[in-house]
């Protein structure tokens, strides 16, 4: 099966390989075996947030860029991840469009309890949830994470 390349694995070789590391520095430099590192710029795997955090704080840019969902490499607040911010603004944003717990997890074709982890810091947001609410909310992942306070991409 052949891979399909997405923004962000390509946007991982492409600032990678700007900064000229190889990709054994980075996974050295993330705590974790080469191959990971190399699946994730093949598209072989989705990059857990808490690594894609890590490069956002290393690489000193947004994980909305790293993610594809802008074209402008703004610096970024260095920031670990904390799930008080991230449910806070998910409460947000249910609220800023008058949602349940129901209803916004069906909007990102997800059900309420993986919703409700999240919103109640059980479970870490994964990067797939963080990509479609910024999708469909057209909400910034940095804003979401508390990395800026820009909250529109």
């Amino acid at each position: 099966m052949k891979n399909i390349k997405t923004p962000i694995s390509d946007r991982l070789k492409e600032i990678r390989t700007y900064h000229d590391y190889k990709q054994v520095e980075i996974a050295k430099k993330l705590g974790i075996i080469n191959t990971m590192y190399c699946d994730w710029e093949l598209n072989r795997r989705l990059i857990p947030l808490k690594y894609l955090n890590e490069l956002s704080n290393f690489y000193n840019i947004s994980i909305d860029y790293l993610l594809g969902l802008t074209n402008k490499t703004k610096s970024i607040k260095h920031k670990d991840i904390d799930m008080d911010i991230i449910a806070q603004r998910l409460k947000e944003i249910r609220k800023d469009y008058n949602l349940t717990v129901t209803e916004f997890a069906s909007s990102l074709n997800s059900c309420k309890t993986t919703f409700t982890n999240y919103e109640n810091k059980i479970r870490l947001i994964q990067t797939s949830f963080c990509y479609d609410i910024a999708r469909t909310y057209n909400i910034s992942v940095d804003w979401l994470l508390g990395k800026s306070n820009e909250k529109i991409i």
